[in-house]
């Protein structure tokens, strides 16, 4: 399978200078997690909305949040696709060539193709829960990761969160 055959043509795009709380809009208004943040047609970064945005300021720019697009070629294996996301802890990748120039895959594209991970499986779904999206491996680790929920329950009380009662 090759990442030409998965891959969205039509990528939600976002400007670089707009606020998060159009991000939000918009990736609710599209269904969607990832966006290509883009100059004209250029795509210069790529901001998943739970990964990146989660505690954003609203009215501060994208550019802000944003993660250098990771690219990969319209015409490669899925198999190098999945090697590319889980080695750079991404979600999505920048497409290269294919009929519009340049398009976005995703971990979920990949799967609802039917691709099956190989051995990066440990990178590709989080270690607790089963889930593929938003998963990021464990720093200085090669062979596991977590999703955000996962790394939101196991982690310290936020600032301000219910702890229940006390003695």
């Amino acid at each position: 399978m090759r990442v030409a055959d998965v891959m969205s043509n039509r990528p939600v795009t976002i400007e670089p200078n707009a606020p998060v709380s159009e991000a939000f809009q918009m990736a609710s208004a599209y269904g969607v997690h990832h966006l290509v943040v883009a100059e004209g047609r250029l795509p210069v970064g790529v901001v998943c909305i739970r990964c990146d945005l989660a505690d954003a300021f609203p009215r501060r720019p994208v550019s802000e949040y944003m993660t250098r697009p990771v690219t990969i070629g319209a015409y490669e294996s899925a198999e190098r696709a999945s090697r590319k996301m889980c080695r750079k802890g991404v979600g999505a990748l920048i497409v290269r060539g294919g009929d519009a120039g340049w398009g976005i895959a995703t971990r979920g594209d990949l799967l609802r193709a039917g691709f099956c991970a190989g051995d990066e499986e440990g990178l590709f779904f989080c270690a607790a829960c089963g889930t593929h999206m938003h998963v990021h491996p464990v720093p200085g680790c090669d062979w596991v990761a977590f999703c955000i929920e996962c790394w939101d329950r196991a982690g310290p009380p936020r600032v301000g969160e219910d702890l229940g009662v006390s003695d």
